[in-house]
């Protein structure tokens, strides 16, 4: 940027006006900025398939994630019916008919007679 430093001896005289003063005409004002209409266009262009790519981006993410949203609720759902499926075989294993049939199996012999044991007193060991 070109500045211009004018120097009056005579402080009678006036100070030059903007007409008076040469011309400036490769300078341009400060914080002007021309474009040309190709590069508008240019940035136009760019800004719109830039954010149409960033569009399709997002929705062909989101798309994905619902795939595999639903996959996880299909494996949840089949979770749990093999989770009721396995309690309903521990209630059927622990059933009384089944233990009596799994003593038979082993050869083991009932109890004919029990007698308990009574401590009424308690004994402390050293």
């Amino acid at each position: 940027m070109a500045k211009i430093l004018i120097i009056n001896k005579n402080t009678s005289q006036k100070m030059p006006t903007k007409k008076e003063l040469p011309s400036l005409s490769g300078i341009s004002k400060r914080g002007s900025i021309k474009i040309s209409m190709v590069s508008a266009g240019f940035l136009m262009t760019f800004f719109i398939i830039f954010t149409s790519a960033f569009y399709l981006f997002q929705v062909n993410d989101l798309a994905v994630k619902g795939y595999d949203i639903r996959d996880l609720e299909n494996k949840i759902s089949e979770l749990e019916k093999e989770n009721k499926q396995m309690q309903v075989h521990e209630m059927e294993l622990r059933s009384m008919y089944v233990i009596e049939k799994s003593v038979q199996s082993f050869n083991l012999v009932s109890p004919v007679n029990v007698t308990y044991l009574d401590i009424s007193n308690t004994v402390a060991i050293r």
